[in-house]
C-alpha cells in the first residue's frame, strides 16, 4: 500500500497542534533542549542507552538542567518490549540554586506496523522530582504516569525519518482532585548519517494544566544518537 506523503505531513501537523490552546492566566516561554545519546545492544538482548542533556529556559536564555539517564530495555515478544531507566540531574530551583535531584522509572510499549507507519503506545511510571513541581508541595517525589502515543515513518528512498506523538501526564499522589498536569505534543525529522549516528530535530509544545498560572512551553530540540 502506497502512502501519501502529504497525509502523513497532514497527520503530523494535527497531532503536533491537537488540544493546542489558551487556559486563564497562562504563560508562555520558549525554550532549547541539546541531546547526546549512545546506544549498545548486548547479547542477552537486552539494549542499553545512555543519554546526556542540556536544557535552557526563560526564552532559551537561562541555564534549567542537567540529566543523565541510564535506560535498559528488553524485547520481550517483537512487539511488547520493557524498559527500567534511571535519570540523576542538576535543576535550577526558584533560589537560583542548582539542587540534585533523581528519577527512576519502568516502562511498557507495544509496537505494530500500520500500512508503513510504525506505531508505539507506550505507558511509564516515573518516581522522583523532575517532571511535576508544584508549589504547594515542592520537595515531595512524584509518582507519576505518562502515555504516549507515537507514529513514525520512513520516506521510501531516502534517509530521512518523520515522527509524531502525544503524551499525557497524570500525577498518582498528592491531591486526588487534581490528577491530570500536563499534555505535550511533538513533531520532528531524523537524518540518518550513516549506520551508526543520526541527528534529529524536533519541535515540542507543552501544556501544563490544573496549577496556578500554567506553563505553556514551545520547545525545540536538537539530537545525535550514536550506536557502539
Amino acid at each position: 500500500m502506497t502512502i501519501d506523503p502529504g497525509k502523513i505531513a497532514l497527520l503530523l501537523v494535527f497531532l503536533t497542534f491537537l488540544g493546542a490552546g489558551e487556559l486563564i492566566g497562562q504563560q508562555k516561554d520558549f525554550q532549547s533542549w541539546y541531546e547526546l545519546e549512545l546506544n549498545a545492544g548486548l547479547k542477552n538482548g537486552i539494549d542499553l542507552c545512555l543519554e546526556a542533556e542540556q536544557r535552557f529556559e526563560n526564552n532559551s536564555m537561562q541555564y534549567d538542567r542537567s540529566l543523565v539517564t541510564l535506560e535498559a530495555v528488553y524485547d520481550l515478544t517483537g512487539w511488547f518490549n520493557a524498559e527500567i531507566g534511571v535519570r540523576g540531574l542538576l535543576r535550577m530551583n526558584r533560589e537560583r540554586r542548582l539542587q540534585p535531584q533523581y528519577r527512576i522509572h519502568t516502562d511498557a510499549t507495544f509496537s505494530q506496523s500500520i500500512s508503513g507507519l510504525d506505531c508505539s503506545l507506550r505507558t511509564r511510571l516515573q518516581y522522583g522530582f523532575d517532571e511535576l513541581d508544584l508549589l504547594e508541595d515542592e520537595g515531595d517525589n512524584k509518582l507519576v504516569n505518562r502515555n504516549k502515543l507515537r507514529i513514525d515513518y520512513h520516506i521510501f528512498g531516502t534517509r530521512l525519518e518523520i515522527m509524531a506523538y502525544v503524551e499525557s501526564f497524570h500525577l498518582l499522589n498528592g491531591s486526588p482532585l487534581r490528577p491530570f498536569k500536563k499534555m505535550r505534543y511533538s513533531a520532528g525529522i531524523q537524518y540518518m548519517v550513516n549506520f551508526r549516528s543520526d541527528i534529529s530535530l524536533r519541535y515540542i509544545l507543552e501544556d501544563e494544566f490544573n496549577v496556578p498560572d500554567p506553563l505553556q512551553c514551545h520547545i525545540l530540540v536538537a539530537g545525535f544518537s550514536y550506536d557502539l
